[in-house]
């Protein structure tokens, strides 16, 4: 009789169980959403009790699909860089802080100072920032010393929930690197940065790796999940962590891109990675001994429903695809347009949360077609800037392309083209956060033999070969797109002025 994973994956706005059979095949999925309070302009907080519920609901939904007995394990992967603090016997002691809560940017700057840029970058992979779990425990510590008080660990969701089922206070590498407050080296939390924080090292889990089977489901739990007591629970990791596994970057050299709202490039490699510029940003990886080094940019589909909507007024699901057809019908450089896709800010490769998304080259001969080019152009030249500081360091030759954006011949060819290698498209293009968190379940519990099983879980289904004859020009075209980031640079922190006088 076949064992099974139960895989959740603990998002944003919704948790979804999977279940993945003895032969790695999903044969089974329940998503229950909850909500996100956001206040304040950038304050953001979600209310741990609606995690757990819509764990508990999906949980029982998805096991009616099998006899629960034959649970193997459970998994999560999770949100990350959150800051749950609770009590000695696990209670919330107020709504968790989540990811994109930025409230606490004078703390960040205290820490900075303290212990210096750079330095903080080394030791823990990341630039430190009020993204990062540190930084928001210094503004509860400060702001609400009441709740700093009795604060007994910082948890991160997935972690939470594994608590829930088990008792234990644990988090993993993976998850624990994205605080600002671990070092990557030696897979341990810095007494350095955490003395300089302020806070109590005692607040911090222990960290284990990721398919560490860190406890059993309890018989109070079961009443709640419907998971058998006794059912092993591994530490799990993060939601990036378990994307890169499930995208199949699990040895040296694995390399892929998400194409989501967001979009970010990683590869998988046995040292963390040494940039100067600090414009790159590594994890643990979920697998111990290997590492995640990772650039983000903060919108890249968000691009493309923008320019749907504005262009074409258009954001169904059509919309991408309309988006192909115009693209198809541009030349390679969208007749000398350009287009910077900074939406939001950015992230890697600028850190310019001024950043602003503008056409350059404009002129009387610029149609839909040219525009939808530059488009996607300009979201591939942005991400290869990270990718070429990556291969400095790891040696690949192809990228795994998975996310909701991935869809469309033409996206795919000229991201190929692009970055000047092949792009290869798995069976399966949304579940790889699922397929992460299952691999981790099934490898720590024995009923995968290895993380390799991904290749069966997931099988490549095509690839896309790089035109070689674009290389040169698209070096070229790469180049300029980095000039009229630096030459407007100056122009978007006037024009961020200008908005706050008015």
């Amino acid at each position: 009789m076949s064992k099974y994973i139960l895989a959740h994956d603990l998002g944003t706005s919704g948790n979804k169980a999977t279940l993945f059979d003895g032969e790695g095949r999903m044969t089974a999925a329940v998503t229950e959403e909850y909500g996100t309070n956001i206040f304040n302009s950038n304050w953001a907080e979600q209310d741990p009790s609606d995690w757990w519920r819509a764990v508990c609901i999906s949980t029982k939904k998805v096991l009616e699909n099998i006899n629960p007995s034959d649970l193997a394990a459970v998994s999560f992967s999770g949100q990350m860089m959150a800051c749950l603090c609770v009590d000695k016997i696990g209670r919330p002691l107020r709504d968790a802080l989540i990811y994109c809560d930025q409230r606490s940017e004078k703390q960040a700057d205290e820490l900075i100072g303290r212990v210096g840029f750079a330095k903080i970058y080394k030791i823990t992979g990341h630039r430190p920032s009020s993204s990062y779990s540190l930084s928001k425990l210094m503004w509860i510590k400060e702001n609400e010393p009441d709740v700093y008080a009795v604060t007994h660990k910082i948890l991160q969701a997935k972690d939470y929930m594994n608590f829930r089922l088990t008792g234990e206070f644990f988090t993993d590498f993976n998850d624990a690197s994205g605080t600002n407050a671990f070092d990557i080296s030696t897979l341990s939390w810095s007494e350095e940065i955490i003395e300089a924080s302020g806070v109590k090292r005692s607040l911090f889990p222990d960290a284990v790796a990721s398919s560490t089977m860190i406890g059993e489901v309890t018989k109070s739990a079961s009443k709640e999940t419907g998971i058998p007591a006794g059912t092993p629970v591994a530490a799990g990791a993060g939601d990036g962590g378990c994307a890169t596994i499930g995208a199949g970057s699990y040895k040296e050299g694995r390399a892929y891109c998400y194409m989501g709202s967001s979009s970010w490039v990683s590869v998988t490699s046995k040292t963390p990675l040494e940039d100067p510029d600090m414009k790159t940003f590594t994890w643990a990886h979920p697998i111990e001994g290997l590492y995640q080094p990772c650039g983000t940019m903060q919108t890249a589909g968000a691009c493309f429903n923008w320019l749907s909507s504005f262009l074409l007024g258009n954001t169904d699901s059509t919309s991408l695809e309309q988006l192909n057809n115009h693209a198809a019908a541009a030349a390679p450089g969208a007749g000398g347009l350009f287009f910077l896709p900074y939406l939001l800010g950015e992230r890697s490769p600028w850190w310019n949360p001024d950043a602003k998304g503008c056409f350059i080259g404009l002129d009387l001969n610029t149609g839909r077609n040219e525009a939808a080019r530059a488009v996607i152009e300009g979201i591939a030249m942005n991400l290869n800037e990270s990718l070429k500081i990556m291969k400095r360091q790891t040696a690949f030759d192809s990228i795994m392309f998975i996310g909701g954006g991935a869809n469309g011949g033409v996206l795919r060819q000229i991201f190929a083209d692009v970055i000047g290698m092949k792009v290869e498209i798995p069976k399966l293009l949304s579940e790889a956060t699922s397929m992460g968190a299952a691999l981790i379940g099934g490898v720590g519990s024995g009923i995968y033999s290895g993380f390799d099983m991904v290749e069966k879980m997931n099988p490549l289904v095509s690839t896309v070969e790089n035109d070689e004859s674009l290389k040169d020009f698209y070096s070229k075209h790469e180049a300029i797109f980095t000039d009229i980031y630096y030459n407007l640079k100056s122009s978007f922190s006037k024009i961020k002025s200008e908005q706050e006088i008015s």
